[in-house]
């Protein structure tokens, strides 16, 4: 009898203590501590210059306010130096919980490296509140979101307004195409005997994502897929073009400068003596701040009468060995949905929830051709990425390199295309 009562006792203790252990114990995300413990998030991202960065500050800053049990930190870095230190981060047994993506991270989510969201966006979100079609990219496997988007960036044209007024040419519209462009631009160089001391453009567009744009405007495409493609195309009649027309800008037409000249310059469009220019969205943050630039936009010309405008998807990915998922989503979740309208207030952002796209105004800092530059791209965006374990390899290794060359005038647009045909697929094609 005494064994018995003895044997109930110990067995009553062990149960009680399994509860407490159980109740302190993680969840089946892995995440470890009570509810009320203050959990710590590492965010890397890359900088984007003072007025995004300070914006990307406050985002956090409003988050760690909000959310006393989560605070992230970030670190901003150089876009190269970034990706290096969440590949370090990815290599140890403390992986970083969140980065801001890339095309790059596509080769970890192929090493299994990224959390799989869905079961999240599943849970959580009204995908009903967005545009879903947009996210397709995101969906590496076809199915599942890997990627959580917070804004969209797209294409435009911008030029200078005072510059245009002196040389008496009409302003960029949206039914300019590339011949346009060149008149224009023809126009608006001028030379000082030998010397260039203005240029109607700028070579913006010679990074793969802008020839890349005019080739898909006369229906090129370097794969029927942006998803693991097997093979790239680059020698094509579009793509030669695309290529063609840049290099001349230089060396034919002489209205955009070379390396060299651009030096001499002392910069960019910033600096007052470049007309025109096609670039990204994002350069509205330090744009805004130029008081004595007055700059105006346009959407991005056609080829003959085909518009098409590549557009990204800014967002955070997780990773799969992350301590705290389910924190981390919190911050996540907050930045596709409480966040957005402070994203179409602060106007540097396209953002991707629909209440908070309707409620873009035009900001009192914006040029007349604002609203029609930046948003029109909906009717004639593509996405601007491709999607491959070697991509970054084969931009490093074979394109950049070349077309470096094409605009350097040290190879004509045939040979180049002709060796990243053979110099891509080998790269890609590596096992």
């Amino acid at each position: 009898m005494f064994r018995k009562r003895k044997l109930a006792l110990v067995m009553t203790l062990v149960m009680a203590l399994s509860t407490v252990l159980y109740g302190c114990g993680g969840n089946d995300n892995g995440n470890t501590g009570s509810k009320d413990e203050k959990v710590e998030l590492n965010f890397i991202r890359w900088s984007n210059g003072p007025a995004l960065d300070d914006e990307e500050k406050d985002k956090v800053k409003r988050f760690n306010d909000t959310h006393p049990n989560i605070q992230v930190k970030m670190t901003l870095l150089p876009w190269d130096e970034t990706f290096k230190k969440i590949e370090m981060s990815l290599a140890s047994n403390s992986p970083v919980d969140l980065f801001y993506w890339d095309v790059p991270a596509y080769a970890w989510y192929k090493k299994g490296l990224m959390k799989n969201l869905q079961p999240y966006f599943d849970r959580d979100l009204k995908m009903a509140d967005y545009d879903e079609k947009l996210f397709e990219p995101f969906k590496f496997d076809g199915s599942n979101m890997y990627v959580a988007p917070e804004n969209y960036q797209t294409l435009v044209m911008y030029y200078n307004k005072d510059l245009f007024d002196k040389a008496n040419v009409a302003y960029p519209n949206e039914n300019w195409n590339w011949d346009d462009y060149l008149a224009a631009a023809q126009k608006l160089t001028i030379k000082e005997g030998d010397k260039t001391v203005q240029f109607g453009t700028s070579m913006s567009l010679g990074a793969w994502w802008g020839w890349m744009a005019l080739s898909q405007e006369q229906g090129g495409a370097l794969a029927p897929n942006i998803h693991d493609p097997e093979k790239l195309t680059f020698n094509t009649p579009e793509t030669k073009n695309a290529l063609q027309y840049l290099q001349d800008l230089i060396y034919k037409h002489h209205v955009a400068p070379d390396a060299a000249q651009s030096s001499a310059l002392g910069g960019d469009f910033l600096t007052g003596k470049i007309a025109m220019y096609v670039g990204g969205d994002w350069d509205l943050g330090n744009l805004k701040e130029k008081k004595d630039l007055h700059w105006d936009m346009a959407p991005m010309p056609k080829w003959e009468d085909k518009r098409v405008v590549p557009y990204w998807m800014g967002g955070y990915a997780m990773t799969e060995k992350s301590k705290h998922p389910d924190q981390a989503w919190e911050f996540i979740k907050w930045t596709m949905t409480e966040n957005q309208e402070t994203l179409a207030k602060q106007q540097s952002w396209i953002p991707i929830n629909k209440t908070a796209l309707s409620k873009v105004e035009t900001p009192a800092w914006a040029p007349e051709g604002y609203q029609t530059a930046r948003f029109d791209w909906m009717k004639y965006g593509n996405i601007g990425d491709i999607y491959h374990l070697r991509w970054r390899e084969a931009q490093d290794k074979a394109i950049t390199p070349l077309v470096d060359q094409i605009f350097a005038n040290k190879i004509t647009v045939d040979e180049a295309l002709k060796k990243m045909d053979e110099q891509v697929n080998e790269i890609i094609s590596k096992k």
